[in-house]
C-alpha cells in the first residue's frame, strides 16, 4: 500500500530526463515520481514498500497496486519505441529467489503507460501479475469480451486475455490489456477492487529473459480511450495495418456459401455442386450483379466424421446429398477439392467461373495423414512446412484469402496453446507467414480475444468474423460490440453471409467497412439493394472506419437501461466529417426514442440530420440534441452532415448506403459560397444522384460532364441533382479499376 506516499509526500523528486539509483539502506523511505509530458499521467514508485501507482489529471483518477518487496536500482530515462517517445522508470526486485526487472513507460502526448516485468532466471511458474492494481477509483462500470466463439461482449470482467474496459457514467475510462504474449495472457481480479494483468493458470516453463508486457490507456471518451489503445497496441507489434481494399473480401461484393447461405451443403442435384456455383456465377452476370469473388466453406474438402472432441457424428452432414468424405462434419483429414465434386481439381474450377477464391478451413482430425509427416500440436499445424504445402495449393488454385475457421476448438483442444508460449503463436505466425509469402490474405472464424490481440501482429489478417453464423437482428447487438474489438486492431469484422433482400443486414455489413457477401439461391437475389452498397463493377462504397457503438450505448447497458443501441461510422473528405448512425432496440427494449448530439459524433457547428429509409432531413442548430421515435424492435439510419462554409450540408450518391464513401466521392472542397465535389463513375455507370442541403437553390456546374436541373424544395431546403460522366476512356486509378473522375461545382453565391 501507500501509507508512505502520505508521510513523505514532501520528499516526492519531480523527475522528467534525469536518471537516478536510489539506494535502499539507511533510508526509511525513497519515493520517486515521473511526469509524462503532455499526457496527463504521472508514476510514483515507493522503493521500501515495492508500491507503485499512476496518477491522472484527466480524469482525476488513481490506480496503484503493490509488489510487497523493496525495489533496487530505481533508474529513470528517455527513449523512442514503435509506439513513440517515452519516459521510463526502470527497477529491480526479488519474487522469491527469482531475481526481476520492470519498467513503466509513460508516452509523450499519449496518456499512455507501458508495463513490463522481465524473469532473470529460468522459472516453472510465471511470476505473479504486473501491474496489479488494487487501489482503483471507485464505482465504474465493467466491459471486456468472454472466452467463447466470436468474443462476445460482457459487462462483467472475464479473467482471461482480453481487454478491460473501466468506465464511468461521465465517459471516462480506463483501458488495461496484455501488451505481448497475447495467447497465453490473462487478466485477474474482480475489476472492482482489484485489475491486474498476468498469464493463464496453465502456463509452465518460462525461459530466461521472458518479458510480459502490459498496456494501461486512460481518456476522456470510451471509443477515444479505445482508440488510442488500439493504436499503440498495434504500433508495439511493428505491424502495418491493411488498407481498406486490401485484398477482394474488403473491396468487392462477393458469395458466400457459408453455414446459413443456399448452397452450403447443398446444390442442384442434376447438376452438381461445380455445375451448380458455375450456373450462379453465369447468371449473376447475365443480371449485371456485380459479385467478384466466390467463398467456398467446408464443404469442399476431405474430413472424417469426429468432432473436435473426438466425439463420433453422423455418417453424412446432408442426408439428401450423396455419402463421400467431403459429405461429413468433422475433422481435416486432407486439404484438397474432393474429387466427386472437382473431378478437375479446384485450379480448373476456379479458372471456369473467373472470380478469384476464399476458401475455408477446420482443425486437423488425429486420424489425418498429416500426422505422420508434420509437426501437430493437438489439432493444430505448427510445422511451418505444412503450412508451406497448403499455401502452395491454394495459390495454384486462386484462392486469394484463406479462412480459418474453428479458432476455439483448435485453442481448447490444443493444451498447448495455453501451457507454453511456443505453439499458440508458431500457428498463427507460420499461417501468416506462409499466406503473406503467396499474396494471400487471411480471415479469422470463431475467434477468442486472444486471437484479436493476437491478429494485431499480422499485416495481411484483413478480416475477422464478430457474429455468429447466418446475420441476424439477434446478432447486431454483439455484431457492434465486438466490432469495436476488431477496429481498434486494425481488422475489419465480418458479419457473416445473409440475403440480398435483407436491406438492414446489407446496410450493416457496409457500415462495418468489412465485407458485404451475400448468398442467395439463383434468381432470388434482390440487385437494387446491393447497388446501396455497391457501385456497378462491385466494389464496396464504404466509411473511413468501423462503426461501432456511442458512448452513451456502454453507458446505458451498465446501467442496464432498456434503450436503442446507437453506433456511428463516418467519412472524412478533406476535412469534411459526415457521420452515419445506425440504431435499434433490442428484443427487451420498449418502444423508444433515438438521442444523440453532433457534439458527440465529431462534428460542431450547424448540421443536417438526414433519414436514409423516409427521405426526411432536419437542421440541428449548434449545441442541439437530435432525437426521434422508435418502435419496439425497430431500426433507424441516418446521415449527419455539416453545413459547411458553402452553406451547404453535402450528402453525396443518393443512391447509396454510405453516399460520402471515397469509391464514390474521391475528394471535397469548400470555400464560402462554394462546394467542389470529384465524384467517380464505374466503367459502366452514367450517372450519379447527388443530394444534400443547402440554404438557397444551389447552380450546379459539371465540368466535363453533364447537370440536369437542380430539384429543390424551399421550405425543407433539400436538393437532388443528376450528374453524368462523359463516356470517354475510363482510366485506371490506384486500385487497378478502370473509373472516371467528375469535378462537380456547386455554388450558393448570391450577388
Amino acid at each position: 500500500m501507500f501509507h508512505s506516499f502520505k508521510t513523505h509526500k514532501k520528499t516526492f523528486l519531480p523527475l522528467v530526463a534525469a536518471v537516478l539509483t536510489l539506494a535502499l539502506s539507511g533510508s526509511k523511505s525513497a519515493t520517486t515520481s515521473l511526469a509524462g509530458t503532455r499526457s496527463g499521467l504521472s508514476v510514483q514508485l515507493d522503493a521500501k514498500s515495492g508500491g507503485y501507482r499512476v496518477i491522472s489529471k484527466k480524469p482525476a483518477w488513481t490506480y496503484g497496486g503493490s509488489l510487497t518487496t523493496p525495489l533496487m536500482n530505481i533508474t529513470t530515462s528517455r527513449g523512442h519505441d514503435k509506439a513513440g517517445d517515452y519516459q521510463q522508470m526502470a527497477f529491480d526486485w526479488r519474487n522469491g529467489p527469482m531475481p526481476m526487472s520492470g519498467q513503466i513507460r509513460l508516452y509523450d502526448g499519449k496518456a499512455l503507460a507501458l508495463f513490463s516485468q522481465t524473469c532473470g532466471m529460468a522459472t516453472e511458474m510465471p511470476p505473479p501479475a504486473f501491474p496489479d492494481f488494487t487501489t482503483l477509483p471507485e464505482k465504474l462500470h465493467i466491459f471486456s469480451y468472454g472466452h467463447h466463439e466470436f468474443a462476445p461482449p460482457q459487462f462483467t470482467n472475464n479473467e482471461i486475455s482480453t481487454p478491460w474496459m473501466l468506465f464511468d457514467d461521465q465517459a471516462n475510462a480506463l483501458l488495461i490489456s496484455p501488451a505481448s504474449h497475447f495467447m497465453v495472457a490473462s487478466m485477474v481480479g474482480d475489476g472492482r477492487k482489484e485489475v491486474g494483468s498476468g498469464f493463464n493458470p496453465n502456463l509452465r516453463n518460462l525461459p530466461a529473459g521472458f518479458t510480459q508486457q502490459t498496456l494501461v490507456a486512460c481518456g476522456k471518451g470510451i471509443n477515444q480511450t479505445w482508440d488510442m489503445w488500439g493504436r499503440a497496441l498495434v504500433d508495439l507489434q511493428g505491424a502495418k495495418r491493411p488498407v481498406e481494399d486490401a485484398d477482394a473480401i474488403l473491396k468487392y461484393l462477393g458469395y458466400w456459401t457459408d453455414n446459413g447461405a443456399t448452397y452450403y451443403y447443398n446444390y442442384d442435384l442434376t447438376k452438381g455442386y461445380a455445375n451448380t456455383l458455375q450456373a450462379l456465377v453465369e447468371h449473376y452476370r447475365q443480371e449485371q450483379i456485380p459479385i467478384r469473388y466466390l467463398q467456398l466453406d467446408s464443404w469442399w474438402y476431405y474430413k472424417t466424421t469426429t468432432d473436435a472432441d473426438g466425439t463420433q457424428g453422423k455418417a453424412k452432414k446432408s442426408k439428401k446429398l450423396p455419402a463421400g468424405e467431403w459429405n461429413r462434419y468433422g475433422g481435416l483429414l486432407e486439404y484438397k477439392a474432393h474429387t466427386d465434386l472437382f473431378p478437375n481439381g479446384l485450379d480448373a474450377f476456379q479458372k471456369t467461373i473467373g472470380l478469384p477464391l476464399i476458401t475455408h478451413n477446420r482443425w486437423i482430425d488425429p486420424a489425418s495423414a498429416y500426422h505422420q509427416h508434420y509437426q501437430i500440436s493437438g489439432i493444430a499445424a505448427v510445422d511451418p512446412k505444412w503450412w508451406d504445402n497448403i499455401a502452395d495449393y491454394m495459390k495454384a488454385s486462386g484462392i486469394v484469402t484463406y479462412e480459418q475457421d474453428w479458432l476455439d476448438r483448435i485453442y481448447t483442444y490444443s493444451p498447448a496453446f495455453s501451457s507454453n508460449v511456443e505453439t499458440g503463436e508458431a500457428f498463427l505466425d507460420n499461417m501468416a507467414r506462409a499466406c503473406r509469402e503467396r499474396g494471400i490474405t487471411v480471415q479469422y472464424c470463431m475467434p477468442y480475444p486472444c486471437y484479436f490481440l493476437q491478429g494485431s501482429r499480422y499485416e495481411n489478417l484483413t478480416t475477422i468474423r464478430t457474429s455468429g453464423d447466418r446475420f441476424h437482428q439477434n446478432k447486431w447487438n454483439d455484431f457492434l460490440y465486438t466490432s469495436r474489438l476488431a477496429a481498434a486492431m486494425g481488422i475489419r469484422p465480418w458479419a457473416d453471409v445473409y440475403m440480398s433482400d435483407e436491406t438492414n443486414n446489407v446496410l450493416l455489413s457496409t457500415l462495418s467497412a468489412g465485407p458485404v457477401g451475400i448468398g442467395d439461391a439463383i434468381g432470388a437475389e434482390n440487385k437494387a439493394n446491393l447497388l446501396q452498397a455497391v457501385r456497378a463493377d462491385g466494389v464496396i462504397v464504404k466509411p473511413d472506419a468501423t462503426i461501432v457503438p456511442l458512448d452513451r450505448s456502454y453507458i446505458a447497458d451498465a446501467g442496464k437501461k432498456p434503450v436503442p443501441l446507437t453506433a456511428s461510422t463516418h467519412t472524412d473528405r478533406d476535412g469534411i466529417r459526415t457521420e452515419y448512425v445506425f440504431a435499434f432496440n433490442r428484443s427487451k427494449t420498449p418502444e423508444d426514442k433515438v438521442h444523440f448530439s453532433a457534439a458527440e459524433l465529431g462534428l460542431s457547428g450547424p448540421t443536417y440530420v438526414y433519414d436514409y429509409f423516409s427521405g426526411a432531413g432536419k437542421l440541428l442548430n449548434r449545441g442541439a440534441q437530435f432525437s426521434a421515435p422508435l418502435g419496439k424492435e425497430a431500426s433507424a439510419f441516418y446521415v449527419v452532415a455539416p453545413v459547411g462554409k458553402s452553406r451547404i450540408a453535402f450528402l453525396g450518391d443518393k443512391n447509396k448506403f454510405v453516399g460520402t464513401g471515397r469509391q464514390r466521392i474521391a475528394s471535397l472542397h469548400d470555400e464560402a459560397g462554394r462546394l467542389t465535389v470529384g465524384v467517380v463513375f464505374a466503367k459502366t455507370e452514367e450517372s450519379v444522384m447527388l443530394h444534400g442541403y443547402a440554404s438557397v437553390v444551389p447552380k450546379v456546374m459539371a465540368l466535363a460532364g453533364q447537370d440536369d436541373k437542380v430539384q429543390y424544395n424551399p421550405d425543407t431546403h433539400y436538393f437532388t441533382v443528376k450528374v453524368k460522366s462523359d463516356l470517354a476512356a475510363p482510366t485506371d486509378n490506384a486500385t487497378g479499376d478502370p473509373v472516371r473522375l467528375l469535378t462537380v461545382v456547386l455554388e450558393t453565391r448570391t450577388k
